[in-house]
């Protein structure tokens, strides 16, 4: 039997291979799997060394195919620059053969005539045009009423992403001698579309854009500084559009450069300037009807584009307000007004480029902080667009402040927490303070907007403060703490003329009258638990080390209970008023830092009622039989509460408050009977600022 040949590439490569019939030989001939696996792996040796052969000459070749590609766009280039010249030619040895030798000049006329019936007519088609345009396009008449304005072409096109180019919008474009407008679908007005945007035809570059996938047919526009990318239905509209946009551009190419060189011709000469010192070589010049204007003027909008790709601002600043002066004192012409135009819009779009960079972008670093937008903020309200300024200038202080209190962490206690916080806070509305007022001293329209943000930055610290503080665990002197340290640091903007303490204290208002009431409940029950609980009883220091530093103590709160002491170590007064004593000046103190104006009421009636407790306790005893014997003990303590304590709380009020306290007075004198040993009681029980009237 003949046997199988062994695979090689001569085999493998041969035009009458088939793979199907050397495999079925192979399973005929072969004996066992080890001849199969064999040849199997000769196989794969050979797959990898044709592999390895292949990438070698894609290798070697490379250089030779992108070199190839360039001599082929190059002479591409060059076939277009012949069949251009061609045509040149060939429009020269028309007019020669036109023109009448002998003086003939029959032909001439005739011919002259027709060319002005052509004008007639593509006049009247161009006024169509544009008139059916304003028709359909809404928001485009005062874009498309400009003299010698010439309809050459308009279709549909599929804007494009130009990322991933995937389909944005269907957009109407149409194609004049001086500019491309893009319009888009109407979805509510009565007319077809909506005028988008116009752009000047010499300041868009086209772009082939080769089908690739599924994008076919497409072109793309540079328009500095963004891109545009638009397909066509089909390859012959693209081919259209792109003999069209490169046919305007030569135009307004030419134009411009009669339009130079006209100028250039009339301007006067250099050594007349020289001469004459009376002329002025930037001044305009009338000659035969026609204004001339200097080449820095018309050059203006082109060197505001380069300033602003530069990055040089104030430059383009500088540039751009020269040519507005200029053109403010100049004779208006057709030209002036085209120019005018272009500035305006560069105008704008260095606004914009300078809003972009105060804009608060996913990602962006805000390491340079408030100085980095120093710049761009006194440009923009140079360019006169102060309050756009100033809210950009304002997202950027909101953004930081975010950021500087995101980094203060909730640890150890509340107070704490609240004074790192808050002094981060207040810190930074005053730098950024400062920072405002270097920037829009000048610019008194935008104080209210950043009074308005302090505003609102407060109000979002107080709802987080409140949350923070004002608990359900929380006591009054936590509360007082923290509401002091947050008044001290609002404080800090009264410097610079911003005084928002008031709305701190509207803010907190609320939610500190209830702590106080509920402080009061509080301290009312804690009292009646003490009262039924209390013995009545002197206090035994039980030595004399023990009643001096129990003296001095007191002492320091700026009591005086010498009087008080009986023996060596006993003190007429029951353990339960010298408990009440350090209580209520620990509240009156709390108080006295909560106080405002507007919370003086609350303070008051909350001092009245925790005192009214504790000397009704008083009362009740001196009533009860039982405690006949002890009336002179109860007397006493009645003495200590009326007279040696309250003094010390009225000094204490009257020089936070400026004034005494009413309420404490008044229970001077409703209490006044307790002082003789007798129980008052002709004294009314409810007053209005007992808890029954609360």
């Amino acid at each position: 039997m003949e046997s199988v040949r062994e695979p090689d590439i001569n085999l493998l490569s041969s035009t009458d291979f088939s793979p199907e019939k050397y495999v079925r030989d192979l399973s005929q001939h072969c004996v066992g799997g080890p001849e199969l696996r064999r040849l199997r792996k000769k196989v794969q040796s050979l797959s990898e060394e044709t592999n390895s052969t292949l990438k070698r000459n894609v290798y070697q070749n490379y250089m030779q195919f992108i070199e190839s590609a360039k001599e082929i766009s190059h002479l591409e280039s060059e076939m277009y620059q012949l069949s251009h010249l061609l045509s040149e030619q060939k429009s020269l040895l028309t007019s020669l053969c036109s023109t009448s030798i002998l003086g003939d000049d029959s032909m001439l006329i005739r011919r002259s005539e027709n060319n002005d019936d052509e004008d007639k007519k593509q006049e009247e088609f161009n006024r169509e045009k544009i008139a059916s345009i304003l028709e359909k396009v809404e928001g485009c008449k005062e874009i498309l009423e400009i003299p010698d304005r010439t309809y050459l072409y308009e279709g549909p096109l599929v804007e494009l992403d130009p990322l991933d180019n995937s389909p944005v919008k269907n957009v109407q474009a149409y194609l004049f001698s001086d500019g491309l407008m893009i319009s888009t679908r109407n979805s509510q007005g009565l007319m077809k579309y909506v005028f988008e945007v116009m752009y000047e035809i010499g300041s868009l570059a086209v772009v082939n854009v080769k089908d690739l996938g599924n994008v076919k047919h497409a072109f793309k526009l540079l328009i500095f500084p963004d891109t545009r990318v638009f397909k066509c239905s089909s390859s012959a509209v693209k081919k259209e559009w792109l003999e069209k946009i490169d046919q305007a551009k030569k135009s307004k190419l030419n134009h411009d450069q009669q339009k130079r060189e006209s100028t250039i011709e009339k301007s006067p000469s250099r050594s007349a300037s020289i001469d004459s010192p009376s002329i002025n070589p930037f001044e305009e010049y009338e000659e035969d009807g026609e204004i001339s204007h200097p080449e820095w003027f018309l050059e203006a909008p082109e060197e505001l584009d380069v300033c602003v790709a530069q990055r040089h601002f104030e430059d383009a600043l500088s540039l751009l307000q020269r040519a507005l002066e200029y053109a403010a004192n100049a004779p208006q012409d057709h030209l002036l007004t085209e120019v005018q135009k272009k500035v305006d819009q560069r105008h704008t779009h260095l606004t914009e480029v300078l809003m972009k960079e105060l804009e608060i972008k996913p990602g962006k670093s805000m390491q340079g902080g408030l100085g980095a937008s120093r710049r761009a903020v006194r440009l923009l309200i140079t360019l006169g667009q102060p309050n756009q300024a100033c809210d950009l200038f304002l997202n950027i202080c909101t953004c930081m402040l975010k950021i500087q209190c995101k980094r203060v962490k909730r640890e150890g206690s509340t107070s704490m927490y609240i004074k790192h916080l808050s002094s981060v806070i207040f810190t930074n509305i005053c730098h950024m303070t400062e920072e405002f007022l270097r920037n829009f001293l000048q610019s008194t329209t935008c104080y209210s907007a950043y009074v308005v943000w302090v505003s609102t930055q407060l109000s979002q610290f107080v709802a987080h403060f409140i949350k923070q503080v004002f608990g359900a665990q929380s006591s009054l002197t936590i509360v007082a703490e923290c509401v002091d340290l947050v008044r001290c640091q609002c404080e800090r903007l009264c410097s610079y003329g911003v005084d928002m303490c008031y709305q701190i204290d509207g803010l907190l208002r609320g939610s500190i009258t209830r702590t106080l009431r509920d402080t009061r409940d509080k301290y009312v029950d804690s009292i009646k638990i003490r009262a039924a609980e209390d013995s009545w009883s002197p206090t035994n220091l039980k030595s004399k080390n023990g009643l001096l530093k129990f003296l001095q103590e007191y002492s320091d709160l700026g009591l005086k209970l010498d009087t008080f002491v009986t023996g060596d170590i006993w003190l007429q007064l029951t353990s339960n008023n010298l408990i009440f004593t350090k209580n209520f000046l620990n509240l009156l103190r709390d108080c006295m830092k909560l106080k405002t104006t507007k919370l003086l009421y609350t303070i008051n009636e909350t001092l009245y009622a925790v005192f009214d407790a504790q000397i009704r306790h008083h009362e009740l005893t001196l009533r009860e039989e039982k405690r006949l014997e002890q009336r002179k003990l109860v007397t006493k303590n009645a003495e200590y509460l009326l007279t040696s304590l309250l003094d010390v709380c009225q000094e204490e009020y009257k020089e936070a408050v400026g004034f005494p306290c009413e309420t404490l007075l008044q229970i001077q004198k409703e209490y006044s009977a307790l002082l003789n040993g007798i129980s008052p009681t002709s004294r009314s029980t409810k007053t209005k600022y007992s808890s029954e009237f609360i």
